[in-house]
């Protein structure tokens, strides 16, 4: 589409032209058409991705459409109009935008609006949009009740209808139907498509199942079983990535633990801690404190309360001992009360 006139310019190349036929929009570097509106007779760009349009006052009073756009009740200037172009969507004033995480959404008064194609609007309150802690979905309530075909196709009937965009696909609206104990959920599209969705923990990215259509009754106890398959799954997922963590924790402390070299008790005070080539890995808060012996050090907590810290300050063995003693072969002589004398090896590796 052919223009005739440049309004404004930015960075990445797109344009705010008038067309040939009077109307105005954004066409980007090719010359394809990215936003179109008619009737108005200026527009540039505007923060967030917006755009900033203006027309007369004469084109409000008689446009239905202009004159109830979006706005606040006492908003002076009724011939400005704002329009995002992810979504398309105009509105009387520029609207105030929050950010949850790696997701926008709009507000103005008491109306949410997103980004999406088509723009969904729900009337809601900051406070009531929530992001998953792992940051894969963004969930909102749908304020109004759904058509009869979508709720025919949702696997359960729900008190509150409630609907969610996905990490990486914020383009689109899903309808929010099933929890899992990982954060990854089940989503409805509005041609009653369901999708398991997780995240994927070493990329960050979100992983999409199609778990089929639910039309009719046969469908939805199909989807149905198979979501008691993924619950077994991500108990068991859970588990393993459990496991993979806490063995990548104990690698990356072991590894911290041979880069200390240089460990010698230090005193301020009548308190005793850890240094390690003069900076302090272990705070002073030890009565009394013996010469470190591998990677692990004899403490004392109270009088006559032994027991063994690391070298990076967690504590190995609890203080409760008249007198504790280290031998370099990994076991360690604990002396009760009495005088009564324990050998426990519990230290992995003394070197």
């Amino acid at each position: 589409m052919k223009f005739i006139e440049i309004f404004d310019t930015r960075d990445d190349g797109l344009k705010c032209v008038r067309f040939e036929s009077g109307a105005v929009g954004v066409v980007d570097e090719q010359g394809e058409v990215v936003f179109k509106a008619d009737r108005f007779k200026h527009i540039v760009f505007a923060e967030n991705d917006f755009v900033r349009l203006r027309t007369t006052m004469m084109e409000v009073r008689y446009n239905p459409e202009l004159r109830y756009m979006p706005r606040e009740e006492d908003c002076p200037c009724s011939n400005i109009f704002y329009a995002d172009l992810r979504s398309g969507q105009m509105y009387g004033r520029m609207p105030d935008l929050y950010r949850y995480g790696g997701f926008e959404v709009l507000f103005i008064r008491d109306y949410m609006f997103t980004r999406t194609k088509p723009c969904h609007r729900a009337k809601s309150h900051p406070s009531f949009v929530r992001s998953s802690q792992n940051g894969l979905y963004l969930m909102f309530a749908f304020d109004e009740r759904p058509e009869k075909d979508i709720v025919r196709m949702m696997l359960n009937r729900q008190k509150l209808y409630q609907k969610c965009l996905i990490k990486g696909y914020e383009e689109k609206v899903y309808w929010y139907e099933v929890k899992f104990d990982d954060e990854s959920v089940v989503v409805m599209d509005d041609e009653g498509m369901h999708y398991y969705v997780r995240m994927d923990i070493k990329s960050g990215k979100a992983v999409w199942r199609e778990l089929g259509r639910t039309d009719n009754s046969a469908e939805i106890s199909v989807v149905n079983m198979l979501i008691d398959d993924i619950k077994v799954e991500v108990r068991d997922r859970m588990l393993r990535d459990k496991e993979e963590r806490q063995r990548e924790a104990a690698m990356n402390r072991m590894k911290r633990l041979n880069d200390m070299k240089d460990v010698v008790p230090f005193k301020i005070g009548n308190k005793w801690g850890l240094k390690n080539g003069g900076r302090i890995v272990v705070a002073p808060i030890y009565r009394s404190m013996m010469t470190p012996v591998g990677k692990y050090c004899a403490v004392e907590v109270y009088p006559g309360s032994w027991g063994v810290i690391a070298i990076d300050g967690k504590m190995e063995i609890e203080p409760k001992y008249e007198k504790v003693e280290i031998r370099t072969d990994g076991t360690v002589e604990l002396t009760v009360f009495h005088g009564k004398t324990v050998i426990k090896k519990t230290l992995k590796c003394i070197c």
